[in-house]
């Protein structure tokens, strides 16, 4: 696999995603939106792979969309300009790519540092897990310029109060007060950012990773259920792991780790 813009490792079953544009503070251009797409699919699909890590290599993890050459300033390839038709899929594409990684069949864990906002703090709050440095800087500064955004991400991670309040004043927040109202699970010192990642990585990936990803789906489907709808799914799925439901028995039951087979 030939990246130009991102740098793709796996190591003990765990596939490391890092944005590599370190001089424009991985701001999101075509090629490295490409790369991402090809590195995600490649960890989705390598069995080898049970979790994924997205970084950002030097001083910050992302700091959103380019604006001198990304989708939403670029007009579309084969066009000299912008329609309501090419406009129209060029969102629908923005979408489906942050979809691409909340679907991802593995779990996935975002390691935070420096400025994390506009799109960066899209791409953070669609992995799973996001585990950022106290330092860190996140939000969406869209309204500064007279932009808005739409992403429905920030409602369903803070309530419609303090996603308006953040949104309306273009307020960017510390890592500890995104820990504190619940827009990234844990935070840590810079320095200490990559073991926490790594100590949750290792973690993830001696678990049932088949299991893992039905919890995934199951969690985000259940949030539109009632209770009895979430039973109903919860049932229908059981069936998928039943080899390491068994392990998981049977290393209990013989006090010892379990094995899982990753698939």
């Amino acid at each position: 696999m030939n990246l130009e813009t991102v740098i793709y490792e796996v190591k003990d079953h765990i596939a490391k995603i890092t944005m590599n544009r370190p001089e424009k503070r991985n701001a999101l251009n075509h090629a490295l939106l490409r790369d991402l797409d090809a590195a995600f699919e490649q960890a989705d699909n390598d069995p080898e792979v049970r979790v994924a890590i997205l970084a950002g290599a030097g001083k910050a993890f992302s700091a959103g969309y380019d604006l001198t050459a990304s989708p939403y300033t670029s007009v579309p390839e084969g066009y000299d300009q912008w329609t309501t038709g090419n406009a129209l899929r060029t969102l629908r594409g923005i979408s489906e790519r942050y979809l691409k990684i909340k679907n991802l069949t593995k779990p996935v864990i975002a390691q935070v540092h420096g400025h994390c906002v506009a799109a960066g703090c899209y791409l953070q709050m669609c992995c799973d897990v996001a585990i950022a440095a106290e330092d860190a800087i996140l939000g969406h500064p869209a309204t500064r310029g007279g932009g808005v955004t739409s992403m429905p991400l920030w409602v369903w991670f803070l309530g419609p109060r303090k996603a308006k309040e953040l949104l309306m004043t273009s307020r960017l927040i510390s890592g500890k007060e995104a820990e504190r109202i619940g827009l990234v699970n844990k935070t840590v010192p810079d320095a200490e950012l990559r073991a926490a990642t790594m100590e949750l990585a290792n973690r993830l990936a001696q678990g049932p990773t088949k299991a893992i990803g039905i919890a995934k789906t199951q969690i985000y489907g259940e949030q539109h259920m009632d209770l009895e709808q979430a039973l109903d799914h919860q049932y229908a799925y059981r069936w998928m792991t039943v080899r390491d439901r068994e392990e998981g028995v049977r290393s209990f039951i013989e006090k010892r780790q379990p094995h899982f087979s990753g698939e």
